[in-house]
């Protein structure tokens, strides 16, 4: 059963351009919804902050060509989240039509049918293969293996109260797509298929490269965030997830115990990106913004937002973690530009 009560065709961007029957599949690629863009797109500008500032340094790269990695990944970011979004509302379309925030999305009302949607994915798919795709094998694997870990995700929401670690692994495993981009993979050993040395063995070279830990660490610090600003936005929909069966960390913590676990959890990725730090060699610009700067604005989300507020909850993982992004990103391309230019 289907109904469009409640409905409303966005107006706003680019929906005033998009042909009536295109609308529905702008929704499901969430065009309508930026908030949700930035979600994926931070690790994105994280990876790239990283990337350039790991041996060997790219003392070659200027502003422009970090603009147009940047505006490249802009555009692989709204592809590759359409994929996923795509994949995770038609999964879901049962528990959405129970859902208040969500039984209006294209397939819960009926505007897109599954299979429909089964064929859009396969469509954004090919499109998103073929924008990576200048950019070697070794990051169309990748890409690979993020799209199966965020094609996991609406599974787990079904038979665990974790859904929102394994997305943490999923939206910040773009750190290594973008290290593969500028080719600096910290993981290429493993994926050399001319390497003569044994699977294990290379496995254990990679372990012990200080630029693999480095790079764990912060993909660690980018899980706990995902876990942090997704568990928080969960609580728009607690008591309708409640309801519906819907498990997660909103559900299992509940609205006395978020707010403590995610001062913990907080306090661990700070701990993480200092790691990432002191493995890398990053300089004082990096430790004073991204870390100092991480904390503060952590822990000013984490305070003020109201788990019973809706509105509360959608600025924490909007503005709230954009906050945190930015202090990331800005430490890491300051610590680049200090190096390059030597401030």
């Amino acid at each position: 059963m289907t109904s469009t009560k409640g409905y409303t065709k966005p107006t706003h961007g680019l929906f005033p351009f998009i042909p009536d029957p295109w609308v529905p599949y702008a929704e499901l690629m969430r065009l309508d919804r930026q908030a949700g863009f930035w979600a994926f797109y931070w690790h994105y500008l994280i990876g790239i902050g990283f990337a350039i500032n790991i041996p060997p340094f790219s003392h070659d790269l200027e502003a422009k060509d970090l603009a147009l990695l940047a505006a490249h990944l802009w555009v692989w970011t709204t592809v590759f989240r359409g994929i996923t979004c795509t994949w995770n509302d038609n999964l879901d379309q049962d528990f959405d039509r129970q859902v208040a925030r969500c039984r209006v999305r294209p397939i819960p009302r009926g505007a897109v049918s599954t299979l429909q949607a089964h064929l859009f994915t396969a469509f954004l798919t090919a499109i998103g293969a073929w924008i990576l795709l200048p950019f070697g094998e070794s990051t169309l694997v990748h890409a690979t293996i993020d799209t199966v870990l965020l094609f996991i995700y609406p599974f787990l929401k079904r038979c665990t109260n974790y859904p929102q670690v394994e997305l943490g692994f999923g939206l910040s495993y773009a750190l290594f797509l973008v290290t593969a981009m500028v080719g600096k993979d910290p993981v290429a050993p493993l994926l050399d298929p001319s390497s003569d040395l044994p699977l294990l063995d290379r496995a254990v070279q990679v372990a012990q490269d200080p630029l693999f830990r480095a790079a764990a660490a912060l993909y660690g610090a980018g899980i706990i965030w995902t876990v942090i600003f997704d568990t928080i936005y969960a609580h728009q929909d607690y008591v309708d997830d409640l309801k519906a069966g819907v498990k997660g960390l909103a559900v299992r913590l509940g609205r006395k115990g978020t707010k403590p676990a995610c001062c913990v959890a907080a306090a661990v990725q700070v701990y993480l990106l200092v790691l990432t730090g002191q493995l890398a060699g990053f300089g004082e610009a990096y430790y004073a913004v991204s870390c100092a700067g991480t904390a503060v604005t952590l822990a000013r989300m984490i305070w003020v937002v109201d788990l019973e507020d809706g509105e509360s909850c959608a600025w924490a993982f909007g503005p709230g973690s954009g906050y945190v992004g930015t202090a990331v990103c800005a430490g890491l391309f300051a610590d680049f530009f200090v190096k390059k230019y030597g401030y």
